[in-house]
């Protein structure tokens, strides 16, 4: 008899996993820029402006720099 196991522990791992490479990279909030790097080099950007408009381009990597802007009360 096959144990059934083993698929459904190979599926959660895998949920896991994305879900934890999903949560590496932070959010924009707002009033946020955040540059993203890979080897050094800036291969993205994402931000949000101080009314919640976001605005991106590039390619999104766990290495980021998050600058933020000044906004009015």
């Amino acid at each position: 008899m096959r144990s059934k196991k083993k698929p459904i522990a190979a599926l959660a791992l895998s949920l896991f996993a994305a879900a934890t490479a999903a949560w590496a990279v932070p959010p924009v909030y707002l009033g946020e820029l955040h540059e993203y790097y890979q080897n050094g080099q800036v291969v993205g950007w994402a931000q949000r402006d101080c009314k919640g408009k976001l605005t991106q381009g590039g390619s999104v990597t766990e290495e980021v720099y998050i600058t933020y802007l000044v906004c009015g009360i």
